[in-house]
């Protein structure tokens, strides 16, 4: 039976750009993949030269495909032809794709899911608008745009309207006038303050109020106290929770998907499926890794990272860390930002490991073990960034290098949300590839 918008639930979870962050986006395989782990399918669209939509994010292929230029310079017999390129932007192993048109991705999931279409392009309404009523699909199927003007004309034509607002527009909205568009939805950019998505909630919109785009469970649970209903997320399956939690990641399989955080630049995985780290470019730069797979994380365990390195010795790499805390919020594996009660250890590259214990009211990191320098670990060995956690103690190490460190402590205890990351340092140049990292 085809689904209704009455049938959605509340909370409810809208894969953005069919799950990107598990999946290479806006393809049908993302779109499908996402089903398990969604109540809304959204993709992006722009129009052809002949006026066919099509599934894409930007208004030129150049991102994500192998061939360059605008989306309105293809025909449709020339883009059947066209292929994603995920390799480039995902991961290293990905097959190419076919980049579907919206009438392929309407008769093969319209009757399983409701979507959400965004109109990157307005000239592409109408005819988005004609495809949606003439499968009957106007009760599962919202046409999305950024353009209240565009809204009301969804609305007039028929179907129902998904409006989206950037924190910017939203705090320079006239809200009334935002609700007389007709749209079912409202959808917030999670950046917005409280006040403002409180305002938006206390308006009744049909459909409830949206945020996007959300990547963290912690950001989840601000939206829904806020009283926001949808959660458009690139990570479905993680941030709703409905994906069981590995203990392993999936890097062996070539994707890293169900809930990764990147706080810098999205790393492409390699071809040997390991996620490359590269150095630090400034004291700033805080590339950290939230394995969501492996989140939340017993409070008590066995914790680590399998790493190797091109290039040993200082010159190479200077700390890898391994961070338990106690959310998924951000994080730079860093004493200039205590945002977590949990816990940091590391393992540099003369093989001295060190362990820290964070504070997150205090905004303090206290060292708890600092050992000497051990032997320098050589480039091309996989070694494993041990933490086991007890009820009284943390014992860190690296077995391979022979190294090891005990420490008692009990000050935090809780489901883990696990991060990865590396520390600056000004001679260090190469990159620090994550095999795995697992928990039990």
């Amino acid at each position: 039976m085809t689904p209704h918008f009455t049938d959605l639930p509340t909370p409810l979870y809208s894969a953005h750009r069919g799950g990107a962050g598990e999946a290479p986006e806006n393809s049908m395989e993302a779109l499908c993949a996402a089903v398990p782990w969604s109540d809304v399918l959204d993709l992006d669209t722009q129009v052809l030269g002949d006026g066919t939509p099509v599934l894409m994010h930007d208004a030129t292929v150049d991102r994500t495909t192998g061939r360059s230029g605008p989306v309105s310079s293809f025909g449709l017999a020339q883009w059947l032809q066209l292929r994603a390129n995920p390799s480039t932007w995902f991961a290293a192993c990905s097959p190419s794709l076919q980049v579907p048109t919206v009438a392929a991705v309407l008769d093969e999931l319209g009757g399983q899911r409701c979507m959400t279409v965004e109109a990157k392009d307005a000239a592409g309404v109408p005819l988005l608008a004609e495809m949606i009523l003439d499968r009957g699909l106007q009760d599962s199927v919202l046409i999305n745009t950024n353009e209240p003007d565009v809204a009301a004309a969804i609305v007039a034509a028929g179907c129902r309207a998904h409006l989206w607002r950037s924190a910017a527009q939203l705090a320079a909205d006239s809200l009334a006038a935002l609700y007389a568009t007709g749209a079912s939805v409202l959808d917030v950019d999670i950046a917005s303050t409280d006040a403002r998505i409180g305002e938006a909630v206390a308006q009744g919109w049909p459909l409830g109020v949206w945020a996007h785009t959300l990547t963290r469970r912690v950001q989840r649970d601000r939206a829904l106290s806020l009283g926001c209903r949808g959660i458009v997320t690139d990570y479905p399956g993680y941030v709703s929770g409905r994906a069981p939690r590995r203990t392993s990641t999936s890097l062996g399989t070539g994707f890293w998907g169900l809930g990764w955080v990147p706080t810098g630049v999205r790393p492409v995985l390699d071809s040997s499926g390991r996620i490359p780290l590269p150095a630090p470019a400034s004291s700033t730069d805080t590339q950290v890794i939230l394995a969501g797979e492996v989140s939340g994380a017993p409070a008590v365990g066995t914790f680590e990272v399998r790493f190797s390195v091109p290039t040993a010795g200082p010159s190479g790499w200077s700390l890898l860390s391994l961070h338990l805390g106690t959310d998924d919020g951000a994080t730079t594996l860093s004493g200039s930002q205590i945002v977590h009660n949990g816990y940091t250890v590391q393992v540099s590259n003369a093989g001295i490991l060190r362990a820290y214990r964070d504070d997150a009211a205090a905004g303090t990191s206290t060292q708890l073990a600092n050992t000497p320098a051990a032997a320098t670990l050589a480039a091309g060995t996989v070694y494993t960034l041990r933490c086991v956690v007890t009820a009284t103690q943390l014992t860190v190490s690296v077995p391979e290098a022979a190294v090891s460190v005990k420490v008692t402590d009990s000050a935090h205890r809780a489901p883990w949300s696990v991060f990865v990351g590396r520390n600056y340092s000004a001679g260090a140049t190469g990159t620090i590839d994550i095999h795995s990292i697992t928990t039990n």
